[in-house]
């Protein structure tokens, strides 16, 4: 249900820790929890999911990116029937409080909002990752999976694309492919104001191991514009030529402009079922990303229920708080009915004052 970093080892992308230069403090953000938590608990439609992307439609609402998703109703024990619905996309736009769930299909019958076209959605769907709005309409990156076996990890990816939707209603407008050399595009993107060029990194995703990689669009247009790639002689429009930035990063992080420099947040990936949520920082967007922070520890990491893919939603914190969200789930899925907080994403803000200098990167 969602991907999820398992396992990571060291390697020479990985960065290495910094000096101590930055005074961390982190607690759960308890609006938004009472905020998501109340209406799933009680609108009957949206009772979790994960991937928990955030972007700022043109209006000032919020638009919420999950990639699994339940529905319906949540019982007096607080956990889900045994016959919920569950969808593979979905998104909440949240209105200055006010919550709507947009899936496709109808109330009595949903379905994931963007499908593969002619699929068994059983066997072949689409996560969603990170997303951005194009003039008046919002894009969200795409990862196709498809099923290889029976058990719930029994998956592979399979390709990219892109949902184009109309941003003031959520109607589809069209899916177009992406492509790709085995790199899971859309774990995150940065629109940079300084070039006019949105950046999209991606995961190479070897299990063990998973390295970033970088691509880049020219005025933004994820769906038309020409999509560029980085690779060991600089930009191209080659995409099997892409290098590695950096591993250790989960399927889903974040990178945004933060306290004067570029901060990526990610679930840590270099150790197994890591609880540890930490921050790189970089004076470019392709790196080298040092300084190795631990941001937060998840406590809801023991026994079956692990956390994963995390990342910042910068629009929603200040100049020194970051808004982190996290995944949470089970190796045992009848813990996410007997549950339904075991499959809901979380919220923390981090207040982080960081030194600049020189010794610090």
């Amino acid at each position: 249900m969602g991907a999820v970093a398992l396992v990571a080892t060291s390697a020479p992308f990985a960065a290495t820790a910094a000096p101590t230069c930055a005074v961390i403090s982190a607690a759960v953000d308890t609006e938004l929890r009472d905020r998501f938590g109340e209406y799933g608990d009680t609108a009957g439609r949206w009772t979790g999911a994960d991937s928990a992307y955030s972007v700022e439609l043109p209006d000032g609402r919020t638009a919420w990116i999950y990639s699994d998703t339940f529905l319906g109703e949540v019982d007096d024990t607080h956990g889900r029937p045994l016959d919920s619905p569950f969808i593979h996309n979905s998104i909440n736009v949240d209105d200055d409080g006010v919550i709507t769930t947009y899936t496709g299909g109808s109330a009595e019958a949903p379905e994931s909002l963007v499908k593969v076209e002619g699929a068994d959605e059983g066997r072949d769907w689409y996560w969603f990752g990170d997303a951005t709005v194009h003039g008046d309409e919002l894009q969200v990156m795409l990862v196709e999976f498809v099923k290889t076996g029976d058990t719930m990890w029994d998956f592979r990816f399979e390709g990219n694309g892109v949902a184009t939707f109309d941003a003031s209603t959520l109607e589809l407008i069209s899916v177009d492919d992406v492509a790709t050399d085995g790199i899971n595009w859309g774990s995150a993107i940065y629109e940079n104001p300084d070039d006019g060029y949105t950046y999209v990194y991606g995961v190479e995703d070897l299990g063990a191991q998973k390295f970033a990689h970088l691509a880049r669009v020219a005025g933004g247009d994820l769906a038309d514009g020409e999509w560029e790639y980085l690779g060991d002689a600089g930009w191209s429009a080659d995409h099997t030529a892409t290098k590695r930035i950096l591993e250790g990063v989960s399927n889903e992080f974040s990178v945004s402009r933060f306290q004067g420099r570029y901060t990526l947040v990610t679930g840590d990936a270099t150790e197994i079922l890591s609880s540890k949520i930490v921050m790189y920082r970089s004076d470019s967007l392709e790196g080298p990303w040092t300084g190795k922070t631990v941001l937060y520890s998840t406590p809801e990491t023991s026994g079956n229920v692990f956390t994963y893919n995390a990342k910042a939603h910068p629009q929603l914190g200040d100049g020194h708080t970051l808004l982190v969200t996290y995944n949470v789930n089970s190796f045992d899925t009848d813990d996410l009915y007997t549950e339904v907080d075991n499959y809901r994403p979380r919220y923390v803000e981090v207040d982080a004052r960081i030194s600049n200098s020189s010794h610090c990167r």
